[in-house]
């Protein structure tokens, strides 16, 4: 069972457009509740360097979540993945910045999640 706030390799592509690509790591953002015994899980990409977008969380290296450098949560780029596309675990988030994900997610829901 994948875990909220866990950072995984995913591979994303195919895609299309403007799609974040590529193999890279993404935190599963769908609650531990929702992951139990399902085949689709949420995913946001994680990228390189910090942003000053309503809808980005930047992060910070730690030993927990095993980062390189600064990067940021994109989570515009929300992505719904079979668990075949999944791979190695990378770390975890800590608690601290799923209260930011969730603020980050009301700015681009709007009021579907007030």
């Amino acid at each position: 069972m994948y875990k909220q706030l866990e950072i995984r390799w995913v591979n994303l592509d195919p895609t299309r457009g403007a799609e974040t690509q590529k193999k890279r790591p993404c935190v599963i953002i769908q609650s531990n509740l929702v992951n139990k015994g399902t085949r689709t899980v949420i995913v946001a990409p994680i990228l390189p360097g910090h942003k000053n977008w309503p809808f980005v969380v930047n992060v910070k290296p730690s030993q927990l979540n095993g980062l390189d450098k600064d990067r940021h949560i994109n989570l515009k780029q929300l992505r719904v993945v079979d668990v075949s596309r999944i791979d190695n675990l990378q770390g975890c988030f800590e608690a601290s910045y799923l209260k930011q994900i969730k603020i980050a997610l009301k700015i681009i829901f709007g009021s579907a999640l007030s």
